[in-house]
């Protein structure tokens, strides 16, 4: 609902992933080896095991479980969870605030890498302090990227300027119509 927060947790951001949707469609070759690099995604499986017991830890809180809703990040980042887990609400998302293992990463590498091991929830803000202290004591990121409103758009910013601002509905449901057109007379 309006005024939830929307948290990352897991690892710092890397760029891998980068395209890895696309390249796993297209044929193999050891010409292809630079270029398909960062499209690779690398688990970490020490940071999948401490993001599982903050995972754990919330749910063993049983009622007071501060996850609203959970989402796991894979292909397409940020870009992909975060439109996915506000909708159809909308919200405002900073990208400074996402914690980087690779200072070099632009916006839009930060919004659309598929770095490995991280989840997207939503929770009340209320719930902040106790999130931070458990991803704390598991040495895991917690990244407090925005707030659900309910524009039904979500607006993305860095550094002050706004780089993504899309209507959910029409990226999520879009209204295409195909049409057919069936050509009996063939010369």
């Amino acid at each position: 609902k309006e005024g939830d927060l929307v948290v990352r947790i897991g690892g710092p951001a890397f760029k891998i992933g980068m395209g890895g949707g696309s390249l796993s469609s297209e044929n193999q070759s050891n010409t292809q080896s630079d270029s398909s690099f960062n499209a690779v995604q690398r688990g970490d499986p020490q940071m999948g095991n401490k993001l599982n017991r903050v995972i754990s830890s919330m749910i063993n809180m049983k009622e007071l479980n501060p996850i609203i809703s959970i989402h796991d990040q894979g292909a397409g980042g940020l870009a992909n969870v975060v439109k996915e887990i506000v909708y159809p609400n909308g919200a405002i998302i900073n990208l400074d605030k996402v914690t980087l293992g690779d200072n070099s990463l632009q916006p839009l590498e930060i919004w659309c890498s598929e770095f490995q091991e991280s989840d997207v929830i939503l929770i009340n803000k209320e719930d902040l302090s106790i999130l931070k202290t458990i991803c704390d004591k598991e040495n895991i990121c917690c990244d407090n990227l925005g707030v659900i409103n309910e524009s039904k758009t979500i607006v993305v910013k860095y550094n002050n300027s706004t780089i993504v601002d899309l209507p959910l509905q029409d990226v999520l449901e879009p209204n295409i119509q195909k049409s057919y057109n069936l050509d009996t007379n063939h010369d």
